[in-house]
């Protein structure tokens, strides 16, 4: 019986144990977990085969982008420098057979290969000699490629067929991981660009799970709850400071955390803020229940957090671009967006009223408005709150 890459299925079963090679199995799918992704696998795979260095390109280096690139091995930043610029396009161990392990000598000449300038500037002060790869191609029409490279020094060995057979077994196993990761990234990503924009608007968010307990929350939500003077901490949860808010608060938890299995829930709520100024609204909404969210901690409700004492303010260079508005006038715009009345404005910026209905006669002409509440709705509904 043969094994992959066509080694008899006796001779891999002595070089690897079942137990290593489910070991190594395991290694392909930490690897998404790892902060640094499958850099386990990497250097088991390196302790395997006795090599140098062991690499996984996740995304591609261009004239562009530099790529993203995980390896073990000695670090030589500035030689790596040098291909992701520059040689990557005269790498002649590129564009391997699809899904299939490749020794490096079955694609060059060996004197041609030692006399290229890729091995002389590149791989020779790493001490790469030894090459076995392969470019795994994804399924998903996104014409994705990731490669997978192992070396050895000048005074190593060739790669066997053994070794082979043992890569060629983990190749599937890592291309079903590289497209989980792919759309991890992507979920993530979104996430990244969800919270980022309701802290840009001011906004905060946090997700609790079905217990109560915080599982996420952005800056915003973490400056309101180290303010204290609303919302807090206690033993973990939140918690209202006003004792009838916090009942209404958690009454209304719960309620969206039931709401998972059904149309889900929307509630709103002001809290007090002890006589000072503003109030804090949280509005509550329940996170429909996914299968996969069945056995986890996932988050069940989320609370979106808005401090009317801190609106979002609008961006004097956006202003200025968006509208065409002059320093002095866009400078005007923001402190009319801030809530200021025309005479605190021009109070503020240090000129004359008359002076500021100058500046604001020719901000209604730009922005199309022609009142100052006009004006305001405008500043808070439009992008310039998202710089």
């Amino acid at each position: 019986m043969e094994g992959a890459g066509g080694a008899c299925a006796p001779c891999l079963a002595a070089a690897t144990s079942y137990a290593e090679l489910q070991g190594l199995i395991g290694l392909v799918y930490d690897g998404l977990l790892e902060d640094k992704p499958w850099n386990g696998l990497l250097d088991a795979l390196r302790r395997q085969f006795g090599a140098n260095y062991v690499s996984l390109t996740i995304r591609l280096p261009s004239a562009e982008d530099r790529g993203l690139v995980v390896f073990v091995g000695e670090a030589r930043p500035h030689i790596h420098a040098i291909y992701s610029s520059s040689l990557y396009t005269v790498d002649p161990f590129v564009n391997l057979p699809r899904d299939t392990v490749v020794m490096l000598e079955e694609l060059i000449d060996e004197r041609e290969w030692l006399d290229s300038v890729i091995y002389r500037d590149f791989l020779e002060p790493l001490q790469v000699r030894y090459m076995m790869g392969a470019d795994i191609r994804s399924d998903d029409g996104r014409e994705r490629e990731f490669r997978l490279r192992v070396s050895r020094p000048p005074q190593g060995r060739p790669f066997s067929e053994t070794e082979r057979a043992l890569c060629g077994l983990l190749l599937p196993h890592l291309k079903r991981a590289l497209r989980l990761y792919a759309h991890l990234d992507r979920v993530e990503s979104a996430c990244r660009l969800y919270v980022g924009t309701l802290e840009r608007m001011g906004i905060g968010s946090i997700l609790l799970d079905e217990d109560g307990a915080i599982c996420r929350l952005n800056k915003v939500a973490e400056d309101i709850l180290a303010a204290g003077d609303s919302l807090q901490l206690h033993n973990g949860l939140l918690e209202a400071i006003s004792p009838r808010d916090d009942r209404r608060l958690w009454r209304l938890i719960r309620q969206a955390t039931a709401g998972r299995r059904g149309m889900g829930l929307v509630e709103a709520i002001a809290l007090d803020r002890g006589g000072q100024r503003g109030s804090l609204s949280v509005l509550v909404r329940s996170i429909p229940l996914t299968v996969s969210a069945e056995a986890g901690r996932a988050a069940a409700v989320e609370l979106i957090l808005r401090d009317s004492a801190h609106p979002a303010l609008p961006s004097e260079p956006l202003l200025r671009q968006l509208y065409q508005l002059t320093p002095a006038e866009a400078s005007l715009a923001v402190l009319l967006g801030e809530g200021l009345t025309l005479e605190e404005s021009a109070s503020r910026l240090g000129i004359s009223r008359n002076t500021a209905r100058t500046h604001l006669r020719a901000v209604f002409a730009k922005t199309g408005v022609k009142r100052q509440t006009a004006l305001v709705q405008l500043l808070l509904c439009s992008v310039v709150a998202l710089d």
